[in-house]
């Protein structure tokens, strides 16, 4: 099961991925508001066992700290984004001028096909580099679910603009999410949900030159 929990000032998507029969979880960039995050994990009553970070931004990693503490769980992002990682609370200082907790060491760099299990959920990492250089999607294929940071939104793409962005890995990142199944069931970072077969059609940026 999905659950979707939007924090922050930039309306983050933070999802809450969980076994309904185990009811172990997975807290997806858990950018802001970990009191929210919390409440949502008792009103369902579920154990987390990892958090995993699709990009390093300030906004999807904000509540990294307080949830890591608070569960002892392990913290996972691409190993492309961790030098970055260690300076997002300074760009929340800069963007929001908000104080962040600084998001701990990772214990888990993240590579292309790598196979994170909880439960009886499995998800691929598929490396798609563009907004950072370490942006990840995670892909379980069994449930057709695709939660893909700010790499794809509904309609659009994630900036690549930013000093560590690039636009020709961008959409080359694109090129390889729209070979996915069309009934793919697309989870973005900002935004409501979508789907491969919606994006390959309406995209403006699939095929961008």
């Amino acid at each position: 099961m999905v659950v979707k929990v939007v924090v922050g000032e930039l309306e983050e998507n933070c999802y809450l991925v969980f076994d309904e029969s185990s009811k172990e979880c997975t807290i997806i960039d858990p950018g802001d508001e970990p009191e929210k995050i919390i409440g949502v994990i008792e009103k369902y009553a579920l154990t987390p066992t990892i958090i995993l970070n699709t990009h390093y931004h300030f906004d999807h990693v904000g509540a990294n700290a307080f949830l890591k503490k608070r569960y002892n769980i392990k913290l996972a992002i691409h190993e492309n984004d961790l030098s970055l990682l260690k300076k997002a609370h300074i760009d929340a200082k800069i963007f929001l001028l908000k104080d962040q907790e600084p998001s701990p060491e990772p214990d888990i760099l993240l590579k292309d096909g790598d196979i994170v299990d909880v439960g009886s959920l499995s998800f691929e990492v598929l490396h798609t580099p563009g907004h950072t250089p370490g942006s990840v999607c995670f892909y379980e294929k069994n449930k057709k679910w695709l939660f893909s940071g700010d790499t794809l939104f509904f309609e659009s793409v994630g900036r690549w603009d930013f000093p560590s962005g690039s636009k020709n890995d961008l959409l080359d990142s694109l090129k390889r999410l729209i070979k996915l199944p069309d009934d793919v069931l697309v989870y973005p970072g900002h935004g409501e949900p979508t789907t491969i077969e919606h994006e390959r059609k309406l995209n403006p940026y699939i095929d961008y030159k």
